[in-house]
């Protein structure tokens, strides 16, 4: 079953696509970026693929990702964006996946979310909803609910239920984008009444695949759950950002609330069927800003995915220990960090692209920096906080899907590299110092590098980006 869903997926999306308006301005053509980030993570894995194992099929599967971001930007130029169109792509992407041994299947479905979360990074439009942001997203919880699927249950429909979810959520929009084509909407959302009936489907179709498919009581109560709090939170928190403050932190804590309901039913798993649940809502009715908020839900899931991947590495995290609490704070910041300086230091045309690149090679290699200076405990930090960093944009009235995309790319990326990482996560203290000097040294050359192919923006605009 495994061979035909990436068909069916992609048979959604373009079933989606055809149903949208052209797009109205038409957008720019699509950056070169993603091209380079595949050519640079085949290069690398192949030329290291003898001394850390698995290093070739994960970045094999990064290019993968990042030329699926290409696709969705493309198609994007085409047809108006939508979240069934998104959903389709993403639900292909990880019904690859699906296909590799599963002797290093977890690397790959890692690699394919750190690619598709950059690539998409590198060829977004301009503007808060864009299908290759949304295609990412998606991308990321669909592989998480396959691996995490895989490790809770170990039966066949657990291994591939993230993706199998991610079909359903496309039949959900697909259905939806019928009675919403009159008013040609290029925005992502969905009017009033299409979009109650997706968050119908959506009902349906967890019965469906939870409590039948997956033979799940807990399942589809804990995704219907969601779907239904998710709703709720559309109609409270403005895209427009004109909600009120608290609102948002409310929001943040029903999302913390859910997962701590959802991990006491089926543990990480169950923490991931939520967060599919309210990726799909909010993607769907095309509320950016309200996905924000599901941020520290995303956070805690990718730390299943690390628990789970590396089980000795959790044990690390002890919030009174420093290097954990400097590891929380690099998360929080170092996804805004990107989003913030292209909005103000914004090039154009080669420059633009350049910088980019800087950009994903510095988050591409800071995970490995960070496991030198703060160790394994750093490292988990690290993926704990990642989710706050869109707590953080929300709260400043952000609303693009930037911030919430570049932390699942890093959370994957961490996850992915922290066993290629041991000889350098027990240095000892001098070996640490003299390594920060080198890394601190190297920083202030890309931060060079990087002000090269900037430009000043003297009226920057975050969401731009």
């Amino acid at each position: 079953m495994n061979s035909v869903l990436p068909f069916v997926a992609i048979a959604i999306a373009l079933a989606a696509l055809a149903l949208s308006s052209p797009p109205d301005p038409k957008p720019a053509k699509v950056s070169p970026l993603p091209i380079l980030l595949a050519l640079l993570a085949v290069a690398g894995g192949y030329y290291w693929r003898t001394n850390y194992e698995n290093l070739l099929p994960a970045a094999l599967a990064f290019a993968v990702g990042v030329v699926g971001a290409m696709v969705a930007s493309y198609a994007e130029g085409i047809r108006s964006a939508n979240g069934a169109a998104a959903a389709g792509f993403a639900a292909c992407l990880s019904g690859f996946a699906l296909w590799v041994d599963k002797s290093y299947m977890g690397e790959v479905q890692m690699g394919v979310v750190g690619g598709l979360a950059l690539g998409a990074w590198g060829s977004a439009r301009s503007k808060a909803f864009s299908l290759p942001l949304a295609t990412a997203l998606f991308g990321a919880v669909f592989a998480a609910g396959d691996f995490m699927g895989a490790k809770a249950l170990s039966t066949e429909p657990s291994s591939h239920w993230g993706t199998m979810a991610g079909l359903a959520v496309g039949i959900a929009g697909l259905v939806a984008l019928l009675p919403a084509r009159a008013e040609k909407r290029t925005d992502g959302s969905l009017p009033f009444l299409p979009g109650w009936l997706a968050v119908v489907l959506l009902l349906a179709f967890g019965y469906v695949v939870g409590a039948r498919y997956l033979e799940s009581t807990a399942v589809w109560m804990i995704f219907d759950g969601s779907v239904i709090a998710a709703a709720v939170l559309h109609w409270v928190i403005r895209p427009d950002g004109k909600d009120d403050t608290l609102a948002f932190l409310v929001a943040t804590v029903i999302w913390i609330g859910i997962a701590t309901l959802a991990f006491s039913y089926e543990k990480g798993f169950g923490m991931t069927v939520a967060a599919i649940g309210a990726v799909a809502t909010l993607l769907l009715l095309g509320n950016s800003r309200a996905l924000l908020s599901v941020g520290p839900l995303l956070g805690l899931v990718f730390y299943r995915v690390l628990r789970e991947t590396f089980p000795d590495a959790t044990r690390a995290l002890d919030i009174g220990q420093h290097y954990a609490v400097i590891g929380l704070a690099f998360g929080i910041v170092l996804a805004l960090l990107p989003v913030d300086w292209l909005a103000k230091r914004r090039g154009t045309g080669f420059a633009s692209t350049m910088g980019r690149l800087v950009w994903a090679l510095i988050l591409s290699v800071a995970p490995a920096a960070l496991a030198v200076v703060l160790g394994a405990k750093g490292m988990v930090g690290l993926v704990a906080g990642l989710g706050f960093a869109a707590l953080v944009d929300g709260l400043r009235n952000g609303s693009s899907l930037v911030t919430l995309v570049l932390a699942t790319a890093l959370a994957a990326m961490t996850t992915i590299s922290y066993g290629w990482l041991d000889n350098l996560l027990d240095m000892t203290r001098e070996s640490k110092q003299v390594a920060f000097y080198w890394i601190g040294g190297v920083g202030v050359v890309l931060a060079v590098v990087l002000s090269l192919f900037s430009k000043t923006d003297p009226t920057p605009e975050i969401e731009s980006q």
